[in-house]
Formats: structure tokens, C-alpha cells, sequence
């Protein structure tokens, strides 16, 4: 990977970082619409899978969509905005932390476990029916490969040789339960072998492998070669969800042993390898601290949807 496609990746995940933990001490001050689940921690996964789409190229996020929206093309005010439930949001601040739509940039989540990948299944159909070469990207967690439809929407992607890339972000933990008390095949990856697609395992810590796995899943689906399974093993810094007593559930000791392998601070080791001077990655990250807190700043002026722009995506 050359120096300026590193940096480059090595920016978004700073803003991803920044923007994730902003939205961490809004909802600890009570102003995030609804629930929040941190993404901070698996940035690479986000950054890494979106290098290669394309704005027609749709994205079917989970309940932690934050990352994989902002990586698909969503602006970060849009993002604040529909966190915080203002007009000015992807939604306009009717969808919602776990809700949203952002059409434009072909962005899709939903709340219910394992709900997308039969969705995303769907989606890849009409991709293929309308012969363009437009991919799919299904996120979805490891506890989610356990829900019926999981095996669904394999087996359908798989028998139908459909055109999406499910990236499975294998976080350590469904909720509080650790991922070997409650997946009995390891790898996950192993899984899409039941149904005939390639699975992959790759570190989810790491920006460069995420990147060339993705690159080349998408590269492949492209050409009508089947769909790909890709489980990036990776962990969130934070709970479950903003509040969580992750201390009943997990170590100290744990977590300071996964954020050694944070994805962020490895990419700036590899640049500072590559002869990127150390205080020009010091100041990137003083700019886009500086900016994410004018785009907080920003969403926090934006009004409330009214109650009669409650309905204005109703179809009566």
C-alpha cells in the first residue's frame, strides 16, 4: 500500500474516531435521540470496506451505522444531526441512531438483529437483474450469524450467485456474552462454506488486510463470480452501548490489551515507517478534532423535526 492511499485511510478513521467519541459524551449528557452502540475500535473495518465502493454501490448497515454511513459518503453534520434527532439529518431526524436512510449515498440500517442479510440479499437481486455491476455490503455482528436469517439470506445469495459482500464484524461480544460461549464453529468464516461461498477471516485491527480482502470481494462479485463472506475479527474500545457496566462482563485488562492493536495508532506507526513525519500526523488530528467539534457545534443549533413533519415519509 503506497504512503498516500495509508494516509488517506488513516484520515477517515481519525474522523470516524473523533465523531464516535463526540457522540459518546452527547448521549452521557443525554442528548442522543435514542439508543447508542460505539463503534469506536473497529474503525479499520468501516474505512477498509468502503475504499473500493462506489456512490451507486448500496451499504446495508446494523445498529452501528455511524461508521459504515460516514465511510459510504455521509457527511459528518448529517450524521450529528440524525443522532441527535434535527432536521439537517441524513433522515432528517426522523430515522434516528439505529434508523436511518441516506439515500443519496444508497445507505440503508435497521435495529433487528441479522435483519439485513436477508435484505441485502434482495437488494443484490435487483443489482443483478439490472445488469449495471452495482455491489452490496451487509454488515452484520457475530451474534447475528447465529438468527435465521443468516442462513437465509447464505443460502439464497449463494444458490442465486447474487452480487453482495457480507462483512461480518466479529467484536468479541454479543452484547455482554463472549463470542465462544455462544458461536460453536471457529472461524465464523467457516460458516459460508456450508452454503458454497468463500469465507475469509481477516484482522479487523489492521487497515491495510480489511482493504485488500474488500478490494478484492468486490472486485470479484463485480464480474458475477458469487458473493463473499468476510469476518473481520476486531473489538469495540467501549461497551455494548453508551452506559453499559461493561465491568461485569469483561476485563480492564482485556481492553488494554485490544487497544494495543488499535487500527489507528497501527496505521500511524506504519506512516511515521513510510517517512511521514510525526508532527504532520499530529496536526491532521488537531484539525479534525477542531472540525468534528464545529459540525457538533453545528447540529446542536438545527431544530426538531414539528410533529407535523412527524409523517412526511408516511405513505397514506
Amino acid at each position: 500500500m503506497t504512503k498516500e492511499k495509508l494516509l488517506t485511510l488513516y484520515e477517515k478513521m481519525l474522523v470516524l474516531r473523533k465523531i464516535d467519541d463526540a457522540f459518546y459524551d452527547l448521549k452521557m449528557k443525554d442528548l442522543i435521540m435514542d439508543g447508542f452502540h460505539p463503534y469506536v475500535g473497529q474503525e479499520a473495518v468501516a474505512v477498509g470496506v468502503s475504499h473500493s465502493l462506489k456512490k451507486d454501490d448500496v451499504v446495508v448497515s446494523n445498529h452501528r451505522p455511524q461508521g459504515h454511513s460516514l465511510a459510504k459518503g455521509s457527511t459528518s453534520r448529517s450524521i450529528f444531526c440524525e443522532m441527535l434527532g434535527r432536521r439537517g439529518g441524513v433522515s432528517e431526524g426522523i430515522g434516528g441512531p439505529m434508523q436511518w436512510i441516506d439515500s443519496e449515498n444508497n445507505f440503508y440500517c435497521g435495529s433487528i438483529v441479522g435483519s439485513g442479510i436477508t435484505i441485502a440479499a434482495g437488494v443484490a437481486m435487483s443489482n443483478k437483474k439490472e445488469g449495471k455491476g452495482r455491489a452490496c455490503v451487509c454488515y452484520f455482528g457475530d451474534g447475528a450469524s447465529n438468527t435465521g436469517s443468516f442462513h437465509e439470506g447464505m443460502n439464497l445469495a449463494a444458490i442465486w450467485r447474487l452480487p453482495v459482500v457480507y462483512i461480518c464484524e466479529n467484536n468479541q461480544y454479543g452484547e455482554a456474552m463472549p463470542v465462544d460461549e455462544f458461536v460453536s464453529c471457529k472461524p465464523i468464516s467457516k460458516r459460508a462454506e456450508a452454503y458454497g461461498l468463500k469465507g475469509i477471516t481477516v484482522d479487523g485491527m489492521d487497515i491495510e488486510a480489511v482493504t485488500v480482502a474488500s478490494d478484492e470481494a468486490i472486485a470479484k462479485i463485480r464480474t458475477g463470480e458469487g458473493p463473499v463472506f468476510i469476518e473481520a475479527v476486531t473489538y469495540r474500545f467501549r461497551g455494548h452501548y453508551g452506559g453499559d457496566p461493561e465491568h461485569t462482563y469483561r476485563t480492564k485488562n482485556e481492553v488494554e490489551q485490544w487497544k494495543k492493536k488499535c487500527p489507528i495508532l497501527r496505521a500511524k506507526a506504519k506512516l511515521v515507517g513510510m517517512g511521514v513525519a510525526e508532527n504532520q500526523l499530529n496536526a491532521l488530528e488537531d484539525k479534525i478534532a477542531a472540525q468534528v467539534k464545529e459540525d457538533e457545534k453545528w447540529a446542536l443549533a438545527q431544530p426538531f423535526p414539528t410533529v407535523e413533519q412527524a409523517t412526511d415519509f408516511v405513505m397514506v
